[in-house]
């Protein structure tokens, strides 16, 4: 890994930093809209930093693959310059057999040379007679018996061994020739020799490239490794804070609430108060003008009566009585309490827990939990195999609580959908939502990007409940 990406990460980490204690409902977003452009920049300047490291080199399989496939041809080379080895030595052997039997039949054609010429000198030492003038010759006729065997076997002796000397000449010729085939073959089996050995030589140093690529590219898987866990430890502190802000914020804003709501059963309790004492000095005074009426109206009966009865003293007796108009009281009407109605606190959504549509209409490449790289950290998202310029959707309501570059992410958006839920929508080519933002299922986030850190086209969603990733799959339909 290139040495300066480790102070990117430091600096990227302390512009990540946001103070948790100070944070509340109403800086949140203007904190992390202030970061915004300083974190842009810095990704920036890693993505340039990480397309140095992203060389295209073949990966560790297709090496490994490589290696095996040239051992296994190495091998082949290694037996067959053995089994040519082993031809030369049984050539080798044959022709030293050969060179053998030729000295021994060179040596048996000198003996029989050497007999041949001691019976021709001896042939020589008994002049020119023939055996017919020798018996005529002869004084003594049993001798002439004896002269003829003599001369006879000497005759068959000397064929034989002139067959022989022939023969032995043939033989001669014949182990020659097959000495010189040997010989023909040892050299051929030598050629084969020296071009399996340039063979092997070859591919040995095509093993040597191959096994110098595989460190370079191990290398690089480690390089690459690191900078994933990296990134990803820069994601995961960014949700803690912005999940512990997002806590606080909702907690002020829950005590806000709790206080407003407290506040306003104290007011409606202090209305209704004022109201019933209204209510009841109300009733009080038409209590107290009812008896005023009713004390008015006896007084006025009890004066008229008195009236009467002293007009009856004075006057005479009327032929008819008179009968007195009735006393009527109006009745008081009591003012009616108005009921109250009940208040209740408004209805909460659980988000995070059913069947939402996917962001994307493409195939998963990518599932949850499997190797990023060979011995590298493991995917804790699903991406989508969708092409540069896909819109792409939110799967469920919530509000926004970043939209911005993250290295190893590119543009990403990050929705709070419950409580405890987030839903990371990463790899955009620019986010259409800002922070604060309440957006609704199917909202219009954003678009797919191109290329980058995924090196290829794709969509990348992780789903965190509690702070932990969990497989997006099984919130998807």
């Amino acid at each position: 890994m290139n040495p300066r990406l480790p102070s990117f990460f430091a600096l990227l980490a302390a512009l990540l930093c946001l103070d948790a204690g100070s944070a509340t409902a109403s800086d949140l977003p203007q904190k992390i809209n202030a970061n915004k452009a300083r974190l842009a920049d810095i990704h920036h300047s890693v993505s340039a930093l990480q397309a140095q490291l992203q060389e295209k080199q073949k990966t560790q399989s297709q090496l490994r693959a490589e290696i095996q496939q040239l051992d296994v041809r190495i091998k082949s080379t290694q037996d067959k310059l053995h089994k040519i080895e082993n031809e030369r030595q049984q050539t080798r052997a044959q022709i030293a057999k050969l060179q053998q039997q030729i000295d021994q039949l060179q040596q048996t054609l000198q003996q029989q040379k050497q007999i041949l010429a001691d019976q021709l000198r001896a042939a020589y030492m008994l002049g020119g007679e023939t055996p017919l003038a020798v018996w005529l010759q002869t004084e003594k006729p049993a001798e002439i018996g004896r002269l003829s065997v003599y001369y006879q076997s000497l005759a068959r002796a000397r064929l034989e061994l002139i067959s022989k000397t022939q023969s032995t000449t043939a033989q001669i010729a014949e182990r020659q020739k097959q000495k010189k085939q040997q010989e023909a073959q040892l050299t051929q089996l030598a050629q084969q020799t020296q071009t399996q050995e340039n063979t092997l030589q070859a591919q040995r140093n095509q093993h040597a490239n191959l096994e110098e690529q595989l460190v370079r590219r191990i290398a690089a898987d480690r390089a690459k490794i690191a900078s994933l866990e990296a990134n990803a430890n820069i994601l995961n502190g960014l949700v803690r804070r912005l999940t512990a802000q997002y806590s606080q914020q909702l907690a002020a804003e829950r005590a806000a609430a709790k206080r407003a709501a407290e506040a306003a059963a104290r007011k409606r309790a202090e209305e209704q108060r004022l109201a019933a004492e209204r209510r009841a000095a109300a009733q009080e005074a038409a209590a107290r003008a009812a008896a005023e009426r009713r004390a008015a109206a006896r007084a006025a009966e009890k004066k008229r009566a008195e009236e009467l009865q002293e007009q009856l003293h004075r006057a005479p007796l009327p032929s008819k009585p008179v009968t007195p108009a009735p006393i009527t009281t109006a009745p008081v009407q009591a003012t009616p309490m108005e009921p109250t109605p009940p208040t209740s606190p408004p209805p909460s959504v659980a988000v995070g827990h059913g069947s939402f549509p996917p962001p994307v209409n493409a195939p998963v490449q990518h599932l949850f939990g499997t190797p990023r790289v060979a011995g590298g950290p493991a995917w804790e998202g699903v991406t989508f195999a969708a092409a540069a310029g896909t819109p792409v959707h939110a799967i469920a309501p919530g509000m926004v609580l970043y939209a911005g570059p993250l290295t190893g992410y590119g543009e990403i958006v990050i929705v709070q959908q419950a409580d405890l839920v987030l839903a990371i929508y990463g790899h955009l080519a620019q986010p259409q939502v800002r922070v604060g933002q309440k957006v609704q299922t199917g909202s219009l986030l954003g678009s797919v990007g191109s290329g980058g850190a995924m090196q290829n086209d794709g969509l990348y969603l992780e789903i965190r409940s509690h702070g932990h990733p969990v497989n997006p799959l099984q919130y998807l339909r």
